[in-house]
């Protein structure tokens, strides 16, 4: 860029503002990232580009995507990152406590059920660490809301985030013993056609419940009798005997034990889903978020 071997703060500006673009592939939302307008980090990328005298974007109508050049000075300023992250972690005290405060993002029932005891757990023993902690179901951007952790269930479709998996979400089709009772024969997934169905409007699959059993698979296009972007709703409904729901077995196990709810289909499995903690690269370098990610992975462990 210039002859001297020290970058000034604009050039770390530009830098960053670099960075977020290289990732995001999106101004608007690296701007927002790093705390500008979109048209003051277009400038900062341009000066930049301008030091560099070569492209680090390549841009048409409808994508963007980086130059051979922006993919080698996008790994340099990572390693740049990951290296000032390690000196912060050095020089923190040894003697104090982690502190700071974190942003999550879970699902609502998985979240309510699984997590929030867990939450707890880790507060109790951080009690330097804040959490701000959004029970939803949408799939929100880590970037444009600014979370440090998500919760997801089921397939993963952001390549820019960091995966660790850590458990697995088992599903089964149940109803009240009082609906089955008068309830149609149920021996194949078609005769669910027959059936009153509850559906969860929170699963990717929406109304198509899929099923498998070794090497067959089928699926079945219901037609709910009643729909939830609720979970508990939907278990709640089939408690009350409304019909048969698709349940995760950790809001269902302990009523089936009690017989109050009566798993059906049984020769035919439902896929498990996978859970997944998710943050950006780099972002585990901050001591209270590399303890949260660890105590989770440490208390959800299949």
């Amino acid at each position: 860029m210039n002859e001297s071997s020290t970058l000034a703060p604009a050039q770390l500006r530009e830098l960053r503002s670099f960075a977020a673009a290289a990732r995001t592939l999106n101004f608007s939302r690296a701007a927002r990232e790093v705390g500008c307008t979109p048209s003051v980090l277009s400038r900062r990328i341009a000066a930049l580009e301008e030091s560099a005298g070569i492209p680090l974007f390549l841009r048409t109508t409808r994508r963007m995507a980086l130059t051979e050049h922006g993919v080698r000075l996008l790994a340099q300023y990572q390693r740049l990152e990951a290296a000032l992250a390690d000196m912060a972690l050095a020089l923190q005290p040894r003697s104090r406590g982690a502190s700071g405060h974190l942003r999550l993002q879970v699902p609502a029932s998985y979240g309510r059920y699984r997590l929030a005891p867990l939450l707890a757990d880790f507060m109790r023993a951080h009690p330097g660490i804040a959490l701000d902690v959004a029970y939803d179901d949408a799939f929100v951007d880590l970037v444009a809301g600014k979370v440090d952790l998500a919760v997801r269930v089921g397939r993963l479709d952001d390549a820019r985030l960091v995966a660790r998996r850590v458990s697995t979400m088992h599903r089964y089709l149940c109803a009240s013993p009082d609906y089955l009772a008068n309830a149609p024969a149920l021996l194949e997934p078609a005769d669910l056609r027959a059936h009153r169905c509850i559906a969860f409007d929170g699963l990717r699959t929406g109304t198509l419940w899929q099923f498998h059993r070794q090497r067959q698979r089928r699926s079945v296009r219901i037609t709910p009798v009643m729909t939830c972007n609720d979970a508990q709703a939907a278990r709640d409904a089939a408690l009350a005997g409304v019909g048969i729901a698709l349940q995760a077995d950790y809001m269902s196990d302990a009523l089936v034990a009690q017989g109050r709810l009566v798993p059906v289909l049984t020769d035919w499995p439902v896929s498990d889903s996978p859970v997944h903690l998710l943050w950006l690269p780099g972002a585990d370098r901050q001591p209270a978020l590399r303890l949260l990610i660890d105590a989770l992975v440490a208390a959800m462990a299949d």
